[in-house]
């Protein structure tokens, strides 16, 4: 239901950016910084409260059988009240009258020996713990990684529009630089209209590029889990901030390393080991356990009564013992040894021992599986680091000769030596370079995190920029 409602008023925001009306009345604009995106994050996640909850469960579990090992005990208080034919044990009468019977009794037990299925239990329950728990981390580390992505893609989106709008600006005054050269005869007016054309597509470009960002945003409002009726301002770094320092990887190391960092393989490793405690646990079934008990307890009946015996030793008559002195004269007390001796449970035992075999056996192939995921995603993290690398180095220059070009050609125009395709082509090739270095700075601060995160070094108190 909780997921419904979230949709919906996704569909809403969407909607009405669609439609182009800004929600800006439903509320005022909070303002949110990386920093406070991963904060609300991980108060807000849902799948991570989740797992806090599974951590706080199996602490529990595992105090539970730590107090397995205690011996119990059970008090228990039984009073009555009769009518008609009823026969006292006490007295060991049969009588027709109203009666009140009370009893009290208390027993405990400590099992001495069991096979060692307890300790096994415990240890079982202890593993599954640190499984859960680390478990937790990876998810926080999850958590954090995909408000990384989403706030990397509105920050770049933005920095789209930002490129955009300069080219409509520009575009615009290239029109009126036209529009005063056809009023003098200088150019033709078939430069006008497709200057007009070109200012058209560029605006077009610049609506697509804030729909781009009205989506990316929709997405970042979804991973932290916020009102998506609120109006939000995602703070974007200074061009100085980001740092674009390449560090030096070898591929061999991040494998070892991600082997040994990565907590959902120690995860898995805990939950093997855990079900290596329950074959034993499963296993102890097979041994004779020895049990120590003991109980005690006393009993009242109104119905007691004892002679009166007068100085000849002369039964007079009788009289109700007092509650006091019942349940001191009725008082009983055992303490023995129970041993018990498997013979035939019905399959019970072989069947939860291969059974804890199987589960062991899977988590085997779990872990044989992870592994290669891990170095899959290791080796493509690193070859995608390198890419990045490179590709800030290309970008940079793409960005430097495109611009010359650019302004060589205006100049030209300016001068009647060129056309305004050419000078349309250079400026088109400016825009396509300054974006594809936008998109190669923010792809390249994503791929460090990548590496990060599939390492399973990802801290979430690290602040993305500096």
């Amino acid at each position: 239901m909780q997921k419904r409602s979230i949709a919906s008023r996704l569909l809403v925001i969407g909607a009405l950016s669609v439609l182009g009306i800004a929600p800006s009345s439903v509320a005022q604009t909070q303002r949110i910084t990386f920093d406070d995106a991963v904060t609300l994050a991980l108060e807000r996640n849902v799948d991570l409260k989740k797992a806090e909850n599974d951590v706080a469960l199996q602490d529990q579990i595992v105090a539970r059988e730590k107090a397995d090992f205690l011996p119990d005990l059970n008090v228990s208080l039984r009073p009555s009240r009769s009518w008609g034919l009823t026969f006292d044990q006490t007295s060991f009468r049969q009588v027709t009258q109203k009666s009140d019977f009370f009893s009290v009794s208390a027993s405990s037990s400590v099992n001495l020996f069991d096979g060692f299925g307890k300790v096994a239990t415990l240890r079982e329950a202890q593993h599954t713990l640190e499984s859960s728990s680390l478990t937790l981390e990876r998810r926080r580390q999850t958590v954090f990684f995909n408000v990384i992505q989403a706030y990397l893609q509105v920050i770049l989106d933005k920095e789209q529009v930002q490129i955009r709008a300069e080219d409509v600006e520009s575009q615009q005054q290239q029109l009126r630089r036209i529009e005063e050269f056809t009023r003098v005869g200088s150019r033709p007016i078939s430069d006008l209209y497709q200057q007009q054309a070109t200012l058209a597509a560029s605006e077009l470009q610049l609506l697509e590029a804030e729909r781009a960002v009205q989506l990316s945003e929709v997405r970042l409002i979804q991973v932290l889990e916020l009102d998506p009726l609120r109006v939000y301002d995602f703070d974007a770094p200074l061009q100085e901030d980001i740092d674009l320092s390449a560090s030096t990887y070898e591929l061999d190391a991040l494998l070892q390393s991600s082997f040994q960092q990565r907590l959902d393989l120690q995860a898995l490793d805990a939950s093997i080991a855990s079900s290596e405690e329950g074959i034993r646990a499963a296993k102890s079934g097979r041994y004779p356990s020895l049990t120590l008990f003991s109980s005690g307890g006393s009993s009242y009946s109104s119905l007691r009564e004892e002679p009166i015996i007068d100085v000849n030793d002369q039964v007079t008559g009788f009289e109700r013992v007092p509650f006091a002195d019942q349940l001191e004269d009725n008082r009983s007390a055992s303490l023995g040894l129970t041993l018990s001796i498997p013979i035939f449970n019905r399959l019970f035992t072989k069947t939860n021992i291969q059974q804890a075999r199987i589960r062991h056996s899977n988590l085997g192939l779990d872990r044989q599986n992870l592994e290669q995921n891990i170095a899959l995603e290791v080796r493509q993290a690193y070859l995608d680091y390198l890419t990045a690398v490179k590709r800030l180095d290309v970008t940079e220059k793409q960005v430097r000769s495109a611009r010359q070009a650019e302004q060589v050609e205006s100049e030209r125009y300016d001068i009647g030596a060129s056309t305004l395709v050419e000078l349309t082509q250079a400026r088109a090739s400016l825009v396509d370079a300054e974006s594809q270095r936008a998109q190669a700075v923010y792809q390249f601060v994503f791929q460090g995190k990548v590496i990060e995160y599939y390492l399973g070094t990802l801290n979430p108190s690290q602040t993305l920029f500096r």
